[in-house]
């Protein structure tokens, strides 16, 4: 295997997460990886929300996460409405999400208008969002030209939309081009 080949494939290793198997075909392959680029790759892994790989990759460089560090990346992911990566990052930490925190986070998420963030997180919690969240949530993906998660919000509370916020939403497609759904609202 050449060096480019070996680079690439190791390169290909760290972007999946797959931090020993890179570290394994460095040492296989005599390609030099070093430490300050593992520890940025760690980095990246938690920024992205696979707390796992970032765990695993530690491991495999022999150096530990702090607990503190951890903890404020779980709260980091509930904060950016990643839900599955602060339930699955709390798992590994052994730190239980309050039920309050995820209905917090799923009632800013909905505020935002991002619909799937939000009811994931009542999902979770297994509470159904409250009807003006979800208005809130609608109107926002209206406004922004997603008609599907508009009507969507307003299936789950059994409503019509207004016209007036489908004409904002077709407006808005047809500005950006989406012919479809500005056709459809």
């Amino acid at each position: 295997m050449t060096d480019e080949k070996a680079i690439a494939y190791i390169n290909k290793c760290l972007e999946a997460g797959k931090m020993r198997e890179a570290i394994d075909a460095a040492k296989v392959t005599k390609v030099p990886l070093s430490k300050e680029e593992l520890k940025f790759c760690i980095q990246k892994y938690l920024d992205a929300g696979w707390m796992s790989k970032a765990i695993e990759g530690s491991k495999a460089l022999c150096i530990e996460l702090p607990q503190d560090v951890l903890i404020k990346y779980v709260n980091k992911y509930l904060e950016d409405g990643k839900i599955y990566s602060a339930v699955d990052a709390s798992k590994l930490i052994g730190m239980p999400l309050p039920k309050e925190k995820i209905a917090i986070t799923g009632r800013e998420c909905l505020l935002k208008g991002k619909l799937t963030s939000g009811l994931e997180a009542y999902k979770l919690i297994k509470e159904a969002p409250p009807e003006e969240e979800l208005i809130t949530c609608a109107s926002m993906c209206f406004k922004e030209g997603r008609l599907s998660h508009g009507l969507e919000a307003y299936k789950l509370i059994n409503k019509a939309p207004p016209e007036e916020e489908l004409v904002i939403c077709g407006n808005f497609c047809f500005n950006i081009g989406q012919v479809i759904p500005g056709l459809e609202s």
